[in-house]
């Protein structure tokens, strides 16, 4: 697997596939086949808390970013205000409020990122599954899971469309 796959693992996904590795183990299942499991969880969690770091740092930047846009119309609204005042001697101005208020919905940009956001939802879900199917072939542990990979799979799946509904 690439490690810009294993980087889009998320918390829950890693583990709800540790949950099904772990009931893929019998009392025959060989220590080295109990290592591959844990080497190849270990590794995907690394990767997912470096994907974690990375859009820490990018969401911190976007919003120091709409900071400075806020501050900027405000401040061109103030001024706006002020150089009202002067001209009508009145100190404020409650249209000028109003208009900042609205100056500050998003409605099509918060619809659009919420689009965006609910497909990477999605895009998750099914690269996630195809990881966890790969690892769960490759140390053939189908047949012993099949019916724990199966409720795994349902549960994320309903969390999965709820949380893509919600974004929606």
């Amino acid at each position: 697997m690439q490690n810009k796959q294993l980087s889009d693992v998320k918390g829950k996904e890693l583990v709800a596939a540790g949950h099904a590795l772990a009931n893929a183990i019998g009392m025959d299942t060989p220590l080295i086949e109990i290592a591959k499991m844990m080497a190849a969880l270990a590794t995907r969690l690394d990767c997912a808390l470096v994907r974690g770091d990375e859009l820490e740092a990018q969401r911190d930047a976007m919003a120091a970013d709409n900071a400075a846009l806020k501050e900027l119309a405000t401040g061109y609204a103030d001024r706006a205000d002020q150089l009202l005042s002067d001209l009508t001697g009145n100190c404020e101005s409650d249209n000028r409020r109003e208009c900042l208020e609205e100056c500050n919905k998003t409605p099509a940009t918060d619809a659009y990122l919420n689009s965006v956001r609910a497909d990477a939802v999605q895009k998750l879900w099914e690269d996630s599954l195809s990881d966890v199917g790969q690892v769960l072939a490759e140390i053939r542990a189908y047949d012993d899971a099949s019916e724990a990979a199966g409720i795994v799979h349902s549960e994320i799946q309903e969390r999965v469309d709820d949380f893509v509904a919600q974004l929606r």
